[in-house]
């Protein structure tokens, strides 16, 4: 566990910028692991020690977050999607490639097989942020306009409350500072504590989310194309939208919402399917790591078929 409270390895992907990446394990096709808005290589620690008994493995901290230096705003999908491809050319991993994104790392990964297709293998999307799906979902759940506002505003203020480097045992510090996790070593929650005090990751965070329903949401409407026969399985999380907290009647109007934009991203490949993932919320990676390594291993197979 006590890997991830430092960098992995730091790759060039700019003159003076690097990206953290971790790298285990052998045999293609390689998966590549794309984390979600907040997240770092950390959170597909039950996931990529399974997966790296068969396959090598490249899990990735976006520009900003984890231990990669923060990358030039706007931080939209193309951005880090030209980093990703520096850092593989970089480390010599080469294709055929299987694509794992989580929810807002979903955007990365689709962006790359719709520019790269010859490259990709098969793609699996685990509770992916489907398309427009925040004006979607405020549609029908009207309170989320609000939360989401309020959720902008801070993310905002965390990163001025950052710059000013409050003092430990202060109020505006404890307000930052991750909370520790039992389940979790000192280590690793010593290096995410010191992450959500850093201004560069709020900043990065506030400039990914501003960036998905208007720049990213563009490229991807630009780049975007079938996918023909290639494995694709899209993942959705029972319990997702618990985490918006929404009043009973619109928490269903908004489950119906999810489902859809899901069925949709499936659609892109003729071999497409959506299955429902029981009993966890957004982050089946942690919650359920093992239907997760499974779907990439059934895309893998049938990509190399």
């Amino acid at each position: 566990m006590d890997i991830y409270a430092s960098p992995q390895r730091l790759v060039k992907v700019g003159r003076r910028r690097r990206l953290n990446v971790h790298m285990t394990g052998a045999g293609s096709p390689t998966v590549i692991l794309s984390a979600g808005g907040g997240c770092t290589t950390l959170h597909w620690g039950l996931v990529q020690p399974q997966l790296s008994q068969t396959n090598r493995v490249f899990a990735f901290d976006r520009a900003g977050m984890g231990f990669s230096d923060p990358g030039p705003l706007p931080r939209t999908t193309s951005r880090s999607l030209a980093d990703l491809r520096a850092a593989l050319k970089a480390t010599g991993t080469e294709p055929p490639y299987v694509l794992v994104g989580h929810s807002m790392g979903s955007f990365d990964m689709q962006l790359f097989a719709f520019l790269h297709p010859e490259e990709v293998v098969g793609m699996v999307l685990v509770d992916p942020r489907g398309d427009r799906v925040f004006e979607r979902l405020t549609a029908a759940a009207p309170s989320m306009a609000g939360a989401g506002k309020r959720d902008r505003r801070q993310v905002r203020r965390n990163a001025v409350i950052a710059a000013q480097k409050p003092h430990p045992g202060s109020a505006q510090y404890e307000g930052l500072a991750a909370t520790a996790q039992p389940q979790l070593t000192d280590a690793v929650n010593a290096a995410l504590r010191d992450a959500t005090l850093r201004p560069s990751t709020w900043r990065t965070i506030a400039s990914e989310g501003d960036s998905l329903d208007g720049a990213s949401m563009g490229e991807l409407d630009a780049a975007r194309r079938r996918l023909g026969q290639m494995p694709l399985i899209v993942l959705t999380a029972a319990n997702a939208v618990s985490m918006f907290g929404l009043p009973p009647k619109e928490s269903e109007a908004a489950r119906a919402v999810w489902e859809t934009t899901h069925e949709e991203l499936a659609r892109l490949s003729d071999r497409g399917v959506r299955r429902d993932v029981p009993d966890c919320g957004h982050m089946i990676q942690v919650e359920r790591p093992d239907s997760v390594v499974a779907a990439i291993r059934e895309v893998a197979a049938a990509g190399q078929g």
